[in-house]
């Protein structure tokens, strides 16, 4: 028998498709009614399908993921958003690892001794992750930050944005879409205020894409509506306030993006790490 569809009910099935297309480096395919598709190499095509009327969600069946590093494959799923659980107590360390999707789903990574070590990227093709920002400023220069649900830091507060999806969608697209999944504004991205090249010790580098979001009134904000997956809070900060919330690197994102904004026709800034780049 082979086993060709894994159906999953998902509260959000775009964002659950996500974390799995991004954790196997699969494909994520919306279909009809909701639905969406996830093709990964090697692997059963997922489908994930919207929680029926009345359903919990989160109750599939464990499933296993046969890796050949289970501590790195832990470790970007805790960054995707999934949770690590307790190890059974006959359990051996590094041989099997439960753990828990961004909807609970129990799924479980265990090691395949005989697999080849996957060989380093080559240095041309750093297979970075797009990111796409929007900078949403009000009439008092207060800017619109966004908490994120918590994963492993619980002041994790940013701009609000996303992932692009690669091969589907450029960072203006992503822009759009994102903000509109995320808060129900509809915004059309002005400017490109900065990019960054964002080096990680962990996971792949990140290219963080910053549009001016233009300026908010106090009718948008009322309309927000907050994707309760992905945002625990919103909140309108001065500068100084950001500048306090923000980790170093998005907050020179931040700092950067507010200095092209202020010099009409200047930008955008071309940032590593948060800071202007130098040749």
């Amino acid at each position: 028998m082979h086993l060709h569809q894994i159906v999953l009910d998902a509260h959000d099935p775009q964002a659950l498709a996500r974390f799995w297309a991004s954790l196997l480096g699969g494909t994520a395919v919306a279909r009809d009614r909701g639905a969406v598709h996830v093709g990964a190499p090697g692997f059963p095509q997922l489908a994930f399908q919207p929680v029926p009327e009345g359903g919990a969600g989160g109750d599939c069946r464990p499933f296993e993921i046969a890796v050949a590093d289970i501590e790195a494959t832990r470790a970007r799923a805790g960054e995707l958003g999934a949770a690590t659980l307790p190890l059974p107590a006959a359990e051996e360390q590094g041989s099997f690892q439960p753990m828990r999707d961004p909807e609970g789903n129990e799924f479980r990574l265990v090691l395949v001794p005989s697999a080849p070590p996957v060989p380093p990227a080559p240095a041309a093709l750093p297979g970075a992750v797009a990111k796409a920002r929007v900078l949403f400023t009000d009439s008092r220069g207060r800017i619109l930050l966004v908490r994120y649900q918590p994963r492993r830091d619980e002041r994790h507060w940013g701009l609000p944005g996303g992932t692009v999806e690669a091969g589907r969608e450029t960072p203006r697209q992503a822009a759009v879409r994102e903000i509109r999944e995320e808060t129900g504004l509809r915004c059309t991205p002005g400017r490109l205020l900065s990019v960054d090249w964002v080096n990680r010790s962990k996971g792949r580098p990140r290219m963080v894409h910053v549009f001016d979001g233009g300026l908010v009134e106090d009718r948008d904000l009322t309309g927000i509506r907050l994707q309760e997956a992905e945002l625990a809070e919103w909140r309108m900060c001065s500068p100084e306030e950001a500048e306090a919330l923000l980790p170093p690197v998005p907050w020179g994102q931040l700092r950067q993006s507010l200095a092209v904004l202020a010099a009409a026709g200047s930008g955008p800034a071309e940032l590593v790490d948060g800071v202007p780049a130098t040749s």
